[in-house]
């Protein structure tokens, strides 16, 4: 618990939002265009955190998200402040996908978390972890988990700033049952994946996030590098954002995006 609320602490600056996305789209994450995600140390003991190729073959695109911890201090995390203030009522779909080679624990999907519309303390976060959900796969292929059915658990269960004694780590609850005690809840702060905070060693992906707000999805794809066009109508509509020359440098603008598909690369995208 006290290692979340110092998370929560480390992590006020961190964020920057950004990534805004039309309706029902697909987000490249790149470590040129990161969207408004950051990386993270959440309990201030170190860990590691980047954007990676792989592991075997990831569901969305060819790169990941890896985190890992080498002792049960040390928490890191990746987060964006992109959904800062949304109703927990208003999330209608939730789902990621994660990689692990062991021991049998995956990426935490996690929210800073405002219960009450009166509270002014921070009230902790909502974490929904996988080994509490099914059986973890180890070393044998990404998984897929889909938290809103799921179990979650709230890091402060005291009154007035945390979630009044509900869904302790040793108790958790489901979405439907957190909605009903807090019908106002909604996300403080960041929606965060995490790993550490009590493992004693981790090395793990994750991939693939889907969040539905009133019923429009925004997919991340976490990329090592984004890929290059192969046509100039992949440059519009600011689709130039989401890619990048043979050499992994982002374009600036479409007109070198479009320079980039008509000379066959040639020109290095932006040079």
């Amino acid at each position: 618990m006290t290692r979340l609320l110092l998370g929560a602490v480390l992590v006020a600056g961190a964020f920057a939002v950004g990534g805004s996305a039309s309706a029902s789209t697909t987000v490249v994450v790149t470590p040129g265009n990161m969207q408004g995600w950051s990386f993270f140390d959440d309990n201030g003991n170190g860990g590691t955190g980047m954007l990676v190729n792989g592991p075997a073959t990831p569901p969305l695109g060819t790169g990941s998200a890896e985190l890992a911890v080498s002792d049960s201090t040390q928490g890191y995390a990746l987060g964006t402040a992109a959904y800062a203030g949304t109703p927990l009522s208003d999330i209608t779909d939730l789902g990621y996908w994660s990689y692990q080679p062991g021991p049998t624990l995956a990426i935490a999907l996690q929210f800073d978390v405002k219960y009450r519309s009166s509270d002014t303390s921070y009230d902790g976060r909502l974490v929904y972890e996988p080994y509490q959900n099914g059986q973890v796969t180890v070393g044998s292929g990404w998984q897929h988990w889909s938290p809103l059915d799921g179990i979650w658990w709230a890091s402060h269960t005291g009154a007035s700033n945390g979630s009044d004694g509900l869904c302790p780590i040793s108790d958790p609850c489901t979405w439907s049952t957190i909605l009903a005690a807090f019908p106002d809840a909604e996300i403080s702060g960041g929606t965060i994946f995490k790993a550490g905070s009590g493992w004693s060693s981790f090395d793990g992906n994750v991939d693939d996030f889907t969040i539905g707000v009133n019923g429009i999805d925004t997919t991340y794809d976490f990329e090592a590098s984004p890929p290059a066009p192969t046509s100039k109508a992949e440059c519009k509509n600011g689709g130039w954002q989401t890619y990048a020359d043979a050499g992994g440098n982002p374009f600036k603008n479409q007109g070198d995006c479009v320079s980039y598909v008509v000379t066959g690369g040639k020109n290095g995208g932006n040079g």
